[in-house]
């Protein structure tokens, strides 16, 4: 059977589609997981999470979804919940019965997939926001229902079906990325190592090192220039990955610089940055990023200092030459606006949450509500404000930072509308702001709330 994923809106749109009324009545996303919940952050150790289940169930998955294969339990198998998101996150399945995916994303998109991994065993992968992943693994053939199967949750592109262990058997180790003509990127770094979550501070990060060896970099990867050491100069482990990362090298001669993702990709440069300096700048999933500083000239040695930096403003001239005191910092550039993207529609459902904004989000959600005695209405979020159709009908608090927003239709027609920010830290309790909306010819806030992600809220947000 060939892999198939599938991405569609919500599970509302069923009723589009024809599905049977009977499948959707059964089919509960919020029911209480059969094996077992995860709370994972972005970065979670161990990379990958494995847990074990028993596949199938009596609904076929193609009545929740068209191309949706195999049957599945009425409640999901797993849940992931996540205060954080997921840049990148591989759900991957290993059993000896041939198995599918069926996953639920906090926003209301479905993915499926059959056969994507190794063998007849699936995998999903998705930027997901913060919120509940529901997760059902499925039987192929009704047969197959009850067989076990070993379940791996991970953010590392390298991770297959066979790090997975079978039921009952030893995790296999993750493969590294490959040597390269010569280059050894398991060997400890010359220079050191050093472990940077994004937002890290001081910005740039310094460190010091010595450049050239014996291996010509267009032996490594073709256009890359310079001579390097078999071991890596330092390794950036990244447990949360970047958006971007710049290396910018400052060095007493002509250096360059080859840089090798967690997945094995290689990014080179020479005199990218100020005079005979290179600068690589990049984006990179969680894991370790390892870095050679070369020379361009065979056989020589050339102190360096080198800089790691999330911002774009950061150059050769704000790393320090070798042997001279640190340069300040340039201030943080003021925020950019995005891109406007196309925008995603997800037709609302009685019970189920849309999410609008979160972290590690890059869509933008359109959700769209059909109140009664009207017709579809777009709900958005335009920077702070929530617009209901072309009107602002509240702004968020200004005391909620990088909250996740959510709308949810009731059964009445309503729309409960909720901006949550989890605990930050010690001695903080969160917040969350409710909405209750209703349509009385245009849209009309009937009740608001605010309190603590610890409080339970009113009735009718529940």
């Amino acid at each position: 059977m060939r892999a198939k994923i599938w991405s569609v809106g919500l599970l509302g749109m069923l009723m589009a589609w024809g599905a049977p009324e009977s499948a959707s009545a059964q089919f509960s996303p919020r029911a209480r997981p059969a094996f077992g919940q995860a709370r994972l952050r972005s970065g979670f150790m161990p990379d990958p999470q494995i847990t074990e289940g028993r596949m199938g169930g009596p609904i076929q998955a193609s009545q929740i979804q068209s191309g949706c294969r195999g049957y599945i339990s009425a409640a999901p198998n797993h849940v992931i919940s996540s205060s954080t998101g997921f840049r990148n996150l591989r759900i991957l399945v290993h059993a000896n019965s041939d198995s599918t995916l069926l996953v639920m994303l906090p926003n209301g998109r479905i993915v499926c997939d059959d056969d994507g991994g190794a063998g007849l065993n699936p995998i999903v992968q998705a930027s997901v926001g913060r919120g509940r992943i529901a997760i059902w693994v499925g039987a192929y053939s009704a047969q197959a229902a009850g067989a076990t199967y070993s379940i791996g949750y991970s953010e590392m592109g390298n991770v297959g079906t066979n790090n997975i262990p079978l039921p009952g058997q030893a995790a296999r180790p993750v493969a590294p990325p490959p040597a390269a003509a010569g280059l050894a990127p398991q060997a400890p770094p010359a220079f050191g190592a050093v472990s940077l979550r994004s937002g890290f501070m001081p910005d740039p990060h310094l460190l010091a090192g010595t450049a050239g060896g014996p291996i010509q970099g267009n032996q490594i990867s073709g256009g890359c220039r310079g001579y390097y050491s078999p071991q890596p100069s330092h390794v950036l482990m990244a447990p949360t990955g970047f958006r971007q990362i710049r290396f910018v090298v400052n060095g007493g001669g002509d250096t360059t610089l080859l840089v090798m993702l967690p997945d094995g990709q290689i990014v080179c440069d020479d005199d990218g940055g100020s005079g005979a300096n290179p600068l690589v700048q990049t984006t990179s999933r969680p894991g370790s990023i390892r870095v050679w500083v070369g020379t361009y000239s065979r056989g020589r040695t050339i102190n360096y200092n080198i800089g790691f930096s999330e911002m774009g403003s950061v150059g050769t001239n704000q790393i320090p030459a070798p042997g001279r005191g640190a340069v300040a910092s340039p201030p943080r550039p003021g925020p950019v606006a995005p891109p406007v993207a196309a925008a995603e529609v997800v037709n609302l459902t009685v019970g189920i949450p849309t999410t609008l904004f979160g972290p590690a989000m890059t869509d933008r959600i359109v959700a769209s509500w059909t109140p009664r005695g009207a017709g579809a209405t777009p709900v958005t979020l335009q920077g702070a404000n929530v617009m209901v159709g072309n009107t602002r009908i509240e702004s968020l608090p200004s005391t909620l930072r990088d909250p996740t927003v959510t709308v949810t239709q009731r059964r009445n027609g309503n729309l409960v509308i909720r901006a949550e920010q989890p605990p930050m830290g010690r001695g903080d309790r969160g917040q969350t702001f409710l909405l209750h909306v209703a349509w009385q010819g245009r849209a009309v806030i009937v009740d608001r709330w605010s309190g603590n992600a610890t409080q339970r809220g009113p009735r009718w947000s529940r």
